[in-house]
């Protein structure tokens, strides 16, 4: 059970940064003078989690959330050349509900963004490049704060399982 747990987790988290998203309720005022400089991270949460393994024939399924605090993160968005970075820490308290067990985790997370580019198109901020490359879409945006949402929806393998992941992860940040 512990196994099945671990990588419910593993595949959560996995998944996070792992491929590109729109949606359709973004801002139209979004700018590249508007994102660049210096954030600070106040809030992170997955909502509506859902994931399904199967292994060897057997389905898991699982809801999730996390939220995040104790924020001490800074993200900078550099002018030239396009880059974010972030340093700093925050907490990410995971609820996990597995087969009828539900669990709690807190997991320290550091410096999510590592010097990756980054790129405005309409109402999307992409980071990363190529396949490699994820888009947040801008709910919000002003001089003084900045709302992202992800929406996941992804099928891949991991340890010989097939895993089903969706969640919507919003993300806010303030100057």
């Amino acid at each position: 059970m512990k196994k099945l747990f671990l990588l419910s987790i593993l595949t959560a988290f996995t998944l996070i940064f792992s491929s590109c998203s729109k949606d359709e309720d973004g801002v139209s005022n979004a700018s590249e003078a508007s994102i660049i400089g210096t954030w600070n991270l106040t809030a992170l949460e997955a909502t509506d989690g859902r994931s399904d393994t199967n292994f060897d024939g057997t389905s898991i399924p699982t809801t999730f959330s996390a939220v995040g605090k104790d924020f001490n993160s800074i993200v900078t968005f550099s002018e030239e050349p396009q880059i974010v970075t972030s340093e700093g820490s925050y907490t990410t308290v995971l609820t996990t509900t597995i087969m009828g067990e539900t669990s709690t985790e807190e997991e320290e997370g550091e410096d999510f963004f590592q010097s990756d580019e980054w790129r405005l198109d309409g109402s999307t901020l992409y980071f990363g490049t190529g396949e490699e490359e994820v888009g947040f879409t801008i709910i919000a945006v002003t001089d003084s704060k900045m709302s992202l949402r992800y929406k996941l929806d992804e099928t891949l393998e991991i340890f010989g399982a097939t895993t089903s992941v969706s969640a919507t992860y919003n993300m806010t940040l303030t100057k």
